[in-house]
């Protein structure tokens, strides 16, 4: 076989199932984004059918935020106009915005760093109550 090599899902029947495509509506850096996701996603059993729609959700806001940071490095974050005092880019806005969207995304995908201690903790027999941190 020539060419990148499709990753492989086991199932929990054994039987080989092939990683699902990135949707054809997202851009290079969405489509990079879900690549490196996905097998973090499969190995840890939580890739479903439902968390697909919130993937694509995730990978389109970290690609919108992209997008922003570009406009914002070749414009500049100050729009300066004659007469009129200086103001923050509109591009600011937006990227803070996606910024927040994909943080939201990933918690609920337990791809943040939080969420990976919050499992790790539930996995140890915790709640994850405030009173078992000082205990």
């Amino acid at each position: 076989m020539r060419g990148r090599k499709p990753f492989v899902i086991v199932s929990d029947n054994d039987h080989p199932v092939r990683s699902p495509r990135a949707p054809a509506t997202l851009g290079d850096v969405g489509k990079a984004e879900w690549r490196k996701v996905v097998p973090a996603l499969a190995a840890s059993g939580v890739l479903t059918e439902e968390m697909k729609t919130i993937l694509t959700l995730y990978c389109e806001a970290v690609e919108g935020a992209s997008d922003c940071a570009k406009i914002l490095r070749k414009e500049g974050r100050i729009v300066h106009r004659r007469g009129q005092p200086p103001r923050a880019h509109p591009a600011v806005r937006q990227h803070l915005q996606y910024q927040a969207m994909a943080l939201r995304y990933a918690e609920s995908l337990g791809i943040t760093a939080t969420a990976k201690a919050r499992q790790s903790k539930n996995k140890e027999g915790t709640n994850g109550s405030v009173a078992s941190v000082f205990d």
